[in-house]
């Protein structure tokens, strides 16, 4: 055999052996591969319906993001229940002290007073008159107006309402969930989150407002919740959406 055709021979053998192992390589990999794509595409086929961490964080998520974290202002001797509020404030007389008298209109404005501090609201003083507890003549008692700024209009909850939306909660983690169940004809279950607050305007970091409403613990990250979650037809909610 001529040294020429000997080596045509094994350059072809060799092409073939090449062609093999390139061959055998690409079956390997669609060996390994052909599961993780067919877990990725169950997962994206999930149904809502199915009781999972992800379809409940999803649901949780859904009812938070509608549910203000909210900043309930109450003063006493408030005369209207919209803004701008009118404060009417105590009086001297013979029974009380104006020290005392001072320190009884503070406390009873001072829940008004945080959030001008915080700057959602602006105050005036003003007078009005009214009828006495006792006396057939009107008198002209100091009262306190107070009104939204620009930041407390972005704020407030709703129009008809004097509460302030300070952010919402957001699911950190879904730590376990129970076996759906039946009761009172609704499949049900109960779900453990975690949960931490999230688009908290800038204006709820003033220490003395936080300590008055106790925000420490109000906007507390990482706190544990249970929630109960309701099977309807379009999948998993919060059982308190179900009626909405």
């Amino acid at each position: 055999m001529s040294a020429l055709v000997h080596k045509k021979r094994c350059k072809k053998r060799f092409k073939n052996e090449r062609l093999f192992l390139t061959n055998s390589e690409n079956f390997m990999k669609i060996k390994f591969i052909a599961p993780t794509l067919c877990s990725i595409l169950l997962v994206a086929c999930g149904s809502s319906k199915d009781a999972n961490n992800g379809n409940f964080e999803k649901a949780a998520n859904a009812h938070f993001s509608k549910d203000c974290i909210k900043l309930q202002p109450s003063v006493f001797s408030v005369q209207n229940k919209t803004y701008p509020l009118t404060v009417a404030l105590q009086t001297k007389n013979n029974f009380i002290k104006q020290e005392q008298l001072d320190s009884d209109n503070a406390s009873r404005t001072r829940p008004l007073d945080l959030l001008v501090k915080a700057g959602v609201l602006s105050v005036q003083d003003s007078t009005k008159k009214e009828m006495p507890l006792f006396g057939k003549v009107e008198v002209e008692v100091p009262t306190k107006i107070y009104s939204l700024t620009d930041m407390g209009k972005k704020s407030l909850e709703k129009e008809d309402g004097t509460g302030f939306c300070i952010g919402h909660y957001k699911v950190d983690e879904v730590v376990r969930f129970s076996q759906p169940n039946n009761a009172f004809g609704q499949t049900v279950s109960q779900v453990n989150l975690t949960v931490s607050p999230v688009d908290v305007p800038k204006w709820v970091e003033n220490d003395d407002l936080q300590k008055f409403y106790k925000l420490d613990q109000t906007l507390t990250k990482l706190t544990k919740t249970t929630r109960t979650f309701v099977l309807a037809s379009d999948g998993w909610i919060d059982g308190k959406d179900f009626s909405k």
